[in-house]
């Protein structure tokens, strides 16, 4: 990682955290690295040692006599002994280096009530500013809790941050505590440089060695930290409240962009699928995954925050000599279009018969289950529709019977609604949206569950474009709601983006680092900002590129098998090598569940819930 230049003198520590938090440590230790004042006990010690050679002298050992000097007594014996008498010989004098004596810098943090919240961000700076003090001046940094048992540790890994901060309790700092350790200081055999006591209402009996007192405090309006050094002078700084959602992640010990902690609830997940993507339900309550075993899905209910009860699990299945082609959810209803040799069926659709597969030429429909078409599912008060898009870009859609204008006495068919798209997505509650390829250009449209249409946008030429990322808003009920478009650049991929407020103009060309690929477009559509989620190559990772940088969101242990994002609910849904199955909301950055999807299989009944 790339550090800015007024980092990299803590680069060995700050490379333990996630880009995104640097901008917050960059203002603590600047603010804080003034205050902390010369080093002390820094003294010379111990045996000096010899450190190449400093000077000539007259008086020496004569295993130090220079070269020319033995030459003199080859050559002129008398002028050898002579200067031996007078003391003119020149020896080569040693440059010796003063050793520095072994010293031991402590801090004790005030783990307790008093010292919650943003004030921990502040230990973890200041630890860091001293691990940098004691590694320049030679010395070892220990830290321990005054609030523990007299013990210290070491400051070698991020662990030893997270250990620091996991030693939070409720007990406030007495006298016995300064007592203990006291006592306990002052029966270790090394000595202490520089003793450090951190926190707030610090105890009068401290140990002996201490010689710095640093004050941590919240001000009376609660809007910024006080920040008092007591050593031989007083000296103080006020603190900024640190952003409240990056104190949240560093406080929990997310420090390298690791998701949120999801619910811990019982949960028993049959074995699913690792070759087809998870299925988001547009309002993120539901998540589907094709079953491994049986022919069906596994649908599970996203668990509330403080959920106790069981996580919920439904098997829905359908008839074992059908293959699915799409899945798609209306709300918490699960759909499919399903496949037979002749017909094409319309799973826990209702309303919508079987109709007729229509022929090659009309739809190309793969023959197995290597990947689910895209499709989407749209009903208003008027009619119903079930919308899919073939692998040669042909967009058809099916008609329910509910729908009014619908001539019940014809036989039901497939409809093509356009040609040459390139991609669609579900955008809104009743609103579907896709881009395709008219005459070398590219426009942008939306669809209902009637014949509402909006008008065509152009949105740039088609030549060099293959994939297209829609945003999900409202705004596309009547208008465009934004879109990605990507194209290649040196292997790379670059996106030009297309907003609400400039289409058809480029709003901005993103070129992302090499492995990385984009597989979402975010819009905060007040700001129209625009934001790519990203996956890198290994597929261990999830980025957000967003204002011109690009940060990790969250590694998994095991390869990503298959990923899904949904821009209504901005939710993404990532299934691993492990059959692991993470449902991260990119907004909120929480991981809204973590279950692994390996329950062997139980008989259960065809054509409905298990």
């Amino acid at each position: 990682m790339q550090l800015p230049d007024s980092l990299q003198p803590w680069s060995q520590w700050l490379e333990w955290f996630a880009p995104d938090h640097l901008p917050l440590f960059a203002d603590l230790l600047g603010r804080l690295n003034p205050l902390l004042g010369p080093l002390r006990g820094r003294q010379q010690g111990g045996v000096p040692e010899p450190d190449g050679l400093g000077d000539l002298q007259r008086r020496g050992p004569y295993e130090r006599l220079l070269s020319s000097e033995w030459l003199l007594a080859e050559e002129v014996p008398d002028e050898f002994l002579r200067r031996a008498a007078v003391g003119e010989h020149m020896f080569l004098a040693p440059q010796y280096r003063a050793r520095e004596a072994n010293r031991l810098m402590v801090v004790l943090f005030d783990a307790g009530p008093l010292q919650l919240g943003a004030a921990r961000l502040v230990h973890l700076a200041l630890l860091i500013l001293l691990a940098r003090r004691a590694a320049e001046a030679g010395a070892e940094l220990r830290w321990g809790i005054l609030q523990r048992e007299p013990a210290l540790y070491e400051l070698g890994a991020a662990s030893n941050l997270k250990q620091l901060l996991n030693a939070r309790t409720y007990e406030a700092v007495s006298e016995q505590h300064g007592q203990a350790w006291r006592d306990w200081m002052a029966e270790q055999p090394q000595t202490v440089g520089e003793c450090w006591l951190v926190g707030q209402r610090l105890p009068e009996a401290v140990p002996a060695c201490c010689t710095h007192r640093a004050h941590v405090q919240r001000s009376l309006d609660g809007q910024s930290l006080l920040f008092e050094l007591r050593a031989g002078g007083t000296r103080q700084v006020k603190l900024p409240m640190p952003d409240e959602r990056q104190a949240l992640q560093l406080l929990k010990g997310r420090f390298e962009g690791e998701a949120a902690e999801a619910p811990v609830i019982n949960a028993q997940v049959p074995r699913v699928a690792l070759t087809l993507p998870p299925v988001i339900s547009g309002a993120g309550n539901y998540v589907a995954l094709r079953l491994l075993d049986q022919p069906g899905m596994a649908v599970i209910k996203l668990p509330s925050p403080n959920q106790k009860k069981p996580l919920s699990v439904r098997t829905q299945l359908w008839s074992s000599y059908q293959h699915a082609l799409a899945v798609t959810f209306l709300s918490r209803e699960l759909g499919a279009v399903l496949s037979s040799e002749e017909a094409l069926a319309f799973w826990n659709i209702p309303g919508l018969a079987p109709v007729k597969k229509p022929s090659r030429e009309q739809l190309l429909l793969p023959p197995g289950t290597a990947t689910f078409l895209p499709a989407a599912w749209l009903r208003n008060p008027n009619a119903e529709r079930v919308y899919l898009l073939d692998s040669q870009g042909r967009l058809a859609y099916w008609e329910s019977d509910r729908a009014k204008a619908l001539d019940r006495s014809k036989p039901r068919q497939t409809h093509e609604l356009a040609s040459g798209v390139l991609g669609l997505a579900r955008v809104d509650q009743f609103t579907l949206a896709y881009v395709r390829n008219a005459g070398g250009r590219l426009f942008a449209q939306s669809a209902a569950a009637d014949e509402a249409r909006t008008e065509s946008y152009a949105l740039s030429v088609a030549e060099g474009v293959s994939q297209v990322l829609f945003a999900g808003n409202s705004l596309w009920r009547r208008h465009f709601g934004g879109c990605a478009l990507l194209t290649s650049k040196s292997g790379n991929e670059s996106w030009q983006v297309i907003t609400p407020k400039t289409v058809p103009v480029i709003k901005e060309y993103i070129d992302l680092a090499s492995g990385w690929k984009a597989i979402g477009l975010l819009l905060d559509v007040g700001k129209d900002q625009p934001s790519l989620l990203l996956v890198n190559a290994g597929q261990r990772a999830i980025g957000l590129y967003s204002n011109g940088q690009q940060k990790l969101l969250f590694t998994t242990s095991d390869v990503i098998s298959r990923y899904s994002f949904c821009p209504m609910s901005g939710l993404l849904a990532v299934l691993t090598s492990s059959r692991e199955l993470l449902v991260y909301h990119v907004a909120s950055g929480d991981l809204r569940l973590q279950v692994t999807c390996d329950k062997e299989p139980e008989h259960t009944k065809e054509g409905g819930d298990a």
